[in-house]
């Protein structure tokens, strides 16, 4: 009795195993296109659509959060003889190649596949699936994608048929999202307006614009928005938008005389939206030289959003437009002068003492640089005095002291007393008030005659000590008479060109040295 229950048992674990397998087989007979009857020699293998140029069937596609797929069909002329393998590439300069009305070509990776595809045995067809880029359908938006496989190297001798192992496909994007769904980029700030509206950036209200200025740059921060649902990271460029600022203010959308920057004036960075984050806050700065470089013109700079790496750029809201006006932002205009502030630059040194120099970027008369030294061969070198090399760098008049070298080769003769001595700076400057201030390490008894005066006229020169109020384009005077501030405001009705420095007549062993200069400006209201 054992016996027969064992038998039994043993064939019924024969059938079911008979019948899983029959089951399984058919199954993957009908998956795979199986066919009963095999051919001995190898297939011819193309792709399965009736023309070179097709349109993908919407009803195929599947949709994903970033992607959409759909399959993609190769077929044999025969079943296939063998299991093997053929491998599936890009063809980007075939699909280049087609006519498509409003097309838009894509490569790798705005579409991808896998690099080869198994062809079982007995199959008469295979799929495989394609994958499209959300984002190459929305920066597309509106036109029809266009994209080229191919098929290569078939494995076990298999046969491609030449004339039909390429296709290229086409996806209708309209087709596939509605325009409620797409992604856009664009700057919370921007103002949707033909004319592109500027936002004038005045002192009242740079908190309000998110602008700031410290002595190196104009630092303007904005926010970048996405619009509709967030998904993985990516990154977009900001670019400097001179066309635009051309536009407008040929337009007269700009105030005329509006200078325009070039890309060297400016520090711009990309924008990250990191993973499923739908704002980011991007910085772009201005050198401020640049803008002082145009004193006192009002200066524009345009930012765009370009060449994002997933969806598209709302072109209405790409860009902003700022309008710089200088004279309601910057108080401290030092800068419209040069050579201001320690360590002081030279046009030229004494290369035998290397104290006494010429400083850089300022006006002299003879008497404004008295200093000499004796070469080796004992005759006369040069004509320094204006800066001074000792105590980090000054700004300088010295007359009188007798060098311990004097007369000797390569040594100092004795400095010549100064009269009217002038060292200056002159700017053209628009209407307001200012205020000149000298910071003085060390200065000197002054009268009317004699001494040292910091001092500002209008006109291209500074006048003499003696009677300096004389002249009617005088605006103001200060003594140097000792360490410290030495100031003085001066006020002009109409722009014009100032010359501002310091004027002394010195005699005997007395000096004047002068650590930096500042000009401010009463903002306008």
């Amino acid at each position: 009795m054992n016996t027969f229950y064992k038998n039994h048992s043993k064939i019924l674990i024969i059938f079911c195993t008979f019948l899983v397998l029959t089951v399984t087989f058919l199954y993957s007979c009908k998956q795979e296109d199986f066919v009963d009857e095999v051919s001995s020699s190898p297939g011819v293998l193309k792709f399965d659509y009736p023309s070179l140029v097709n349109a993908v069937n919407v009803g195929d596609i599947t949709k994903g959060d970033d992607r959409i797929i759909f399959p993609v069909r190769i077929a044999l002329e025969n079943p296939a003889n063998a299991t093997f393998t053929v491998n599936i590439a890009p063809e980007p300069q075939l699909a280049i190649s087609q006519t498509v009305t409003n097309g838009a070509v894509i490569n790798f990776p705005d579409f991808s596949m896998p690099q080869s595809v198994e062809v079982r045995f007995g199959t008469k067809s295979v799929t495989f699936n394609v994958a499209v880029s959300a984002s190459a359908i929305e920066r597309n938006y509106g036109k029809n994608l266009v994209f080229a496989i191919t098929l290569s190297n078939p494995s076990k001798s298999q046969k491609l048929d030449e004339s039909k192992k390429s296709v290229v496909l086409t996806l209708n994007t309209a087709d596939i999202a509605k325009i409620d769904e797409l992604h856009f980029l664009s700057f919370t700030a921007a103002v949707s307006n033909p004319n592109q509206v500027v936002t004038q950036l005045t002192s009242p209200n740079l908190t309000a614009n998110n602008v700031s200025f410290d002595n190196n740059g104009f630092s303007i921060k904005a926010q970048v928005d996405l619009g509709g649902k967030a998904s993985r990271g990516f990154k977009t460029s900001i670019a400097y938008n001179a066309d635009t600022l051309k536009k407008l203010l040929a337009k007269g959308l700009l105030p005329a005389g509006t200078a325009i920057l070039t890309n060297a004036a400016l520090d711009l960075n990309d924008v990250y939206l990191d993973d499923y984050k739908s704002s980011a806050i991007v910085e772009m700065r201005v050198n401020i030289d640049s803008i002082f470089a145009r004193f006192p013109s009002k200066v524009a700079v345009a930012f765009t959003l370009s060449n994002p790496e997933k969806y598209q750029v709302n072109a209405a809201k790409s860009t902003l437009i700022y309008l710089i006006d200088p004279l309601r932002i910057f108080s401290d205009i030092t800068k419209v002068l040069k050579n201001t502030s320690q360590p002081f630059k030279t046009s030229t040194i004494d290369p035998n003492q290397g104290r006494w120099g010429v400083l850089s970027g300022w006006l002299f008369n003879a008497q404004g640089n008295t200093h000499q030294s004796y070469s080796l061969t004992n005759e006369l070198n040069g004509a320094y005095g204006s800066f001074d090399n000792n105590n980090s760098t000054q700004i300088a008049f010295e007359s009188g002291y007798a060098a311990s070298d004097a007369g000797k080769p390569g040594g100092s003769p004795t400095t010549p007393n100064i009269t009217n001595g002038k060292i200056y700076q002159t700017v053209l400057l628009p209407a307001g008030t200012y205020k000149f201030d000298a910071n003085v390490r060390g200065g000197v008894t002054t009268d009317n005659i004699k001494g040292a005066y910091s001092v500002a006229a209008i006109g291209t020169n500074i006048p003499d000590i003696a009677a300096p109020t004389t002249p009617a384009n005088f605006v103001g005077r200060v003594a140097i008479n000792g360490a410290g501030s030495k100031s003085f405001t001066f006020t002009l009705n109409a722009a014009a060109t100032v010359s501002m420095g310091f004027v002394a007549t010195l005699s005997g062993s007395q000096s004047v040295n002068i650590s930096g200069v500042t000009l401010t400006r009463t903002l306008n209201p």
